[in-house]
Protein backbone atom coordinates (compact mmCIF):
# COMPACT_ATOMS: atom_id res chain seq x y z
CA UNK A 1 0.00 0.00 0.00
CA UNK A 2 1.74 3.24 -1.02
CA UNK A 3 -0.11 6.52 -0.40
CA UNK A 4 1.31 9.33 -2.21
CA UNK A 5 0.77 12.98 -1.01
CA UNK A 6 1.60 14.15 -4.63
CA UNK A 7 -1.82 14.84 -5.25
CA UNK A 8 -2.39 17.15 -2.12
CA UNK A 9 -2.57 20.86 -2.85
CA UNK A 10 -1.49 23.49 -0.63
CA UNK A 11 -4.19 25.52 -2.00
CA UNK A 12 -7.90 24.86 -0.53
CA UNK A 13 -10.95 24.43 -2.85
CA UNK A 14 -13.06 27.20 -1.40
CA UNK A 15 -16.43 25.66 -1.82
CA UNK A 16 -15.81 22.52 0.01
CA UNK A 17 -13.40 24.50 2.70
CA UNK A 18 -17.11 26.35 3.68
CA UNK A 19 -18.89 23.35 4.62
CA UNK A 20 -15.89 22.28 6.56
CA UNK A 21 -15.48 25.90 8.25
CA UNK A 22 -19.25 25.08 8.93
CA UNK A 23 -18.91 21.80 9.78
CA UNK A 24 -16.03 22.72 11.93
CA UNK A 25 -18.14 25.60 13.70
CA UNK A 26 -20.66 23.04 15.27
CA UNK A 27 -18.61 20.60 15.92
CA UNK A 28 -16.36 22.31 18.44
CA UNK A 29 -19.30 23.78 19.42
CA UNK A 30 -20.82 20.56 21.34
CA UNK A 31 -17.68 20.72 23.09
CA UNK A 32 -17.59 24.19 23.80
CA UNK A 33 -21.10 24.53 24.84
CA UNK A 34 -21.82 22.16 28.43
CA UNK A 35 -17.78 23.16 28.83
CA UNK A 36 -19.13 27.38 29.05
CA UNK A 37 -22.63 26.07 31.22
CA UNK A 38 -22.58 26.45 34.79
CA UNK A 39 -22.55 22.37 36.16
CA UNK A 40 -25.38 20.91 36.05
CA UNK A 41 -27.09 23.25 33.85
CA UNK A 42 -27.85 20.70 31.31
CA UNK A 43 -28.69 16.70 32.14
CA UNK A 44 -30.79 14.23 32.12
CA UNK A 45 -32.40 14.68 28.67
CA UNK A 46 -34.73 12.52 26.81
CA UNK A 47 -35.67 13.30 23.67
CA UNK A 48 -36.27 12.28 20.25
CA UNK A 49 -35.26 13.14 16.97
CA UNK A 50 -36.08 14.89 14.32
CA UNK A 51 -38.09 17.03 16.61
CA UNK A 52 -37.75 19.84 19.35
CA UNK A 53 -38.56 18.14 22.70
CA UNK A 54 -36.99 20.07 25.24
CA UNK A 55 -37.40 24.08 23.70
CA UNK A 56 -37.98 25.00 27.93
CA UNK A 57 -34.81 24.18 28.89
CA UNK A 58 -33.28 26.35 26.10
CA UNK A 59 -35.41 29.20 26.96
CA UNK A 60 -32.56 31.08 29.54
CA UNK A 61 -29.64 29.89 28.38
CA UNK A 62 -27.40 33.02 25.92
CA UNK A 63 -27.97 33.18 22.12
CA UNK A 64 -24.92 31.25 21.36
CA UNK A 65 -25.76 27.93 24.06
CA UNK A 66 -29.55 28.30 23.25
CA UNK A 67 -28.76 28.46 19.47
CA UNK A 68 -26.70 25.13 19.34
CA UNK A 69 -28.64 22.98 22.02
CA UNK A 70 -31.93 23.85 19.97
CA UNK A 71 -30.39 22.65 16.99
CA UNK A 72 -28.87 19.61 18.32
CA UNK A 73 -32.48 19.21 19.56
CA UNK A 74 -34.41 19.15 16.67
CA UNK A 75 -31.85 16.69 14.89
CA UNK A 76 -30.84 14.65 17.99
CA UNK A 77 -32.96 12.33 20.16
CA UNK A 78 -30.57 13.41 23.54
CA UNK A 79 -30.38 10.40 25.82
CA UNK A 80 -28.65 11.05 28.33
CA UNK A 81 -27.42 7.21 28.35
CA UNK A 82 -26.17 7.34 25.17
CA UNK A 83 -24.83 10.40 25.22
CA UNK A 84 -21.74 12.05 26.70
CA UNK A 85 -21.37 14.57 29.83
CA UNK A 86 -18.76 17.46 30.19
CA UNK A 87 -18.53 20.15 32.68
CA UNK A 88 -21.58 18.45 34.57
CA UNK A 89 -23.36 18.50 31.22
CA UNK A 90 -24.83 16.28 28.49
CA UNK A 91 -23.05 17.36 25.48
CA UNK A 92 -25.72 18.76 22.89
CA UNK A 93 -25.75 15.33 20.87
CA UNK A 94 -25.74 11.79 21.25
CA UNK A 95 -22.34 9.55 21.62
CA UNK A 96 -22.90 8.58 17.53
CA UNK A 97 -23.82 12.09 16.14
CA UNK A 98 -20.40 13.72 18.01
CA UNK A 99 -18.91 10.78 15.97
CA UNK A 100 -20.66 11.74 13.30
CA UNK A 101 -20.13 15.70 12.96
CA UNK A 102 -16.10 14.82 14.21
CA UNK A 103 -16.25 12.51 11.20
CA UNK A 104 -17.99 15.54 8.86
CA UNK A 105 -15.10 18.02 9.83
CA UNK A 106 -12.42 15.50 8.90
CA UNK A 107 -13.59 14.29 5.80
CA UNK A 108 -14.38 18.03 4.67
CA UNK A 109 -10.79 19.22 5.53
CA UNK A 110 -9.05 16.56 3.72
CA UNK A 111 -11.52 17.21 0.16
CA UNK A 112 -10.54 20.98 1.20
CA UNK A 113 -6.93 20.64 0.55
CA UNK A 114 -6.88 17.81 -2.61
CA UNK A 115 -7.29 19.14 -6.25
CA UNK A 116 -10.89 18.03 -6.83
CA UNK A 117 -12.71 14.79 -6.85
CA UNK A 118 -10.17 13.53 -9.24
CA UNK A 119 -7.19 13.65 -7.07
CA UNK A 120 -9.32 11.52 -4.31
CA UNK A 121 -9.99 8.93 -6.37
CA UNK A 122 -6.38 8.71 -7.64
CA UNK A 123 -5.15 8.99 -4.13
CA UNK A 124 -7.66 5.87 -3.39
CA UNK A 125 -6.64 4.32 -6.87
CA UNK A 126 -3.44 4.28 -6.19
CA UNK A 127 -3.96 2.86 -2.71
CA UNK A 128 -5.30 0.01 -3.78
CA UNK A 129 -3.18 -0.53 -6.92
CA UNK A 130 -6.09 0.10 -9.85
CA UNK A 131 -5.62 1.96 -12.59
CA UNK A 132 -6.18 5.52 -12.35
CA UNK A 133 -7.15 6.32 -15.53
CA UNK A 134 -10.42 4.18 -15.58
CA UNK A 135 -14.03 5.27 -16.50
CA UNK A 136 -14.87 8.51 -14.27
CA UNK A 137 -18.90 6.26 -13.93
CA UNK A 138 -15.92 3.24 -12.23
CA UNK A 139 -14.02 5.92 -10.04
CA UNK A 140 -17.36 7.27 -9.02
CA UNK A 141 -19.01 3.92 -8.12
CA UNK A 142 -15.70 2.97 -6.29
CA UNK A 143 -16.23 6.19 -4.44
CA UNK A 144 -19.76 5.10 -3.29
CA UNK A 145 -18.79 1.33 -2.51
CA UNK A 146 -16.06 2.21 -0.13
CA UNK A 147 -19.07 5.40 1.16
CA UNK A 148 -21.51 2.23 1.90
CA UNK A 149 -18.29 0.22 3.64
CA UNK A 150 -17.85 3.42 6.28
CA UNK A 151 -21.29 3.20 6.52
CA UNK A 152 -21.77 -0.34 7.39
CA UNK A 153 -20.95 -0.62 11.07
CA UNK A 154 -23.23 2.31 11.92
CA UNK A 155 -26.02 0.45 9.74
CA UNK A 156 -25.41 -2.60 11.63
CA UNK A 157 -24.91 -1.43 14.91
CA UNK A 158 -27.76 0.56 14.75
CA UNK A 159 -30.60 -1.66 13.27
CA UNK A 160 -29.22 -4.76 15.36
CA UNK A 161 -29.66 -2.95 18.00
CA UNK A 162 -32.70 -1.36 16.87
CA UNK A 163 -34.49 -5.18 16.43
CA UNK A 164 -33.13 -7.31 19.40
CA UNK A 165 -31.73 -6.54 22.71
CA UNK A 166 -28.39 -5.80 21.98
CA UNK A 167 -27.27 -2.71 23.48
CA UNK A 168 -24.24 -0.94 22.15
CA UNK A 169 -21.63 1.42 24.03
CA UNK A 170 -20.77 4.60 23.65
CA UNK A 171 -17.51 4.51 22.20
CA UNK A 172 -18.29 2.15 19.30
CA UNK A 173 -21.49 4.71 18.75
CA UNK A 174 -18.68 7.29 18.26
CA UNK A 175 -16.10 4.84 16.51
CA UNK A 176 -18.81 3.90 13.90
CA UNK A 177 -20.53 7.74 13.42
CA UNK A 178 -16.83 8.74 12.87
CA UNK A 179 -16.22 6.28 10.14
CA UNK A 180 -19.96 7.25 8.22
CA UNK A 181 -19.08 11.01 9.01
CA UNK A 182 -15.82 10.36 7.37
CA UNK A 183 -17.15 8.03 4.16
CA UNK A 184 -20.12 10.72 3.55
CA UNK A 185 -18.34 13.70 3.73
CA UNK A 186 -15.99 12.68 1.25
CA UNK A 187 -18.18 11.14 -1.06
CA UNK A 188 -20.54 14.26 -1.16
CA UNK A 189 -17.56 16.80 -1.06
CA UNK A 190 -16.21 14.14 -4.38
CA UNK A 191 -19.70 14.78 -6.10
CA UNK A 192 -19.83 18.58 -5.65
CA UNK A 193 -15.58 18.55 -7.49
CA UNK A 194 -16.68 16.73 -10.07
CA UNK A 195 -19.64 19.09 -11.05
CA UNK A 196 -18.58 21.55 -13.74
CA UNK A 197 -20.04 24.17 -11.60
CA UNK A 198 -17.60 23.72 -9.37
CA UNK A 199 -13.98 23.55 -10.81
CA UNK A 200 -11.19 23.44 -8.73
CA UNK A 201 -9.27 26.92 -8.69
CA UNK A 202 -6.37 28.82 -7.02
Amino acid sequence: MDFSFKYLSGNTNKIVFVFFLVVLFYTVSLFVAPLTLEPGTVEGLDGAANRVVHSDEWEDLNPYHRSIYLFSDLNCHQKHERSYSLNGNQMPVCARDVGIFVGFSLGFFLMSFTRGARDLENILLDTMNLDTNMPKIKKITILAIIGGILALPLVLDGSIQLVTDYESFNAFRTFTGVLFGFGFSVFISALILSSSSFEYYD
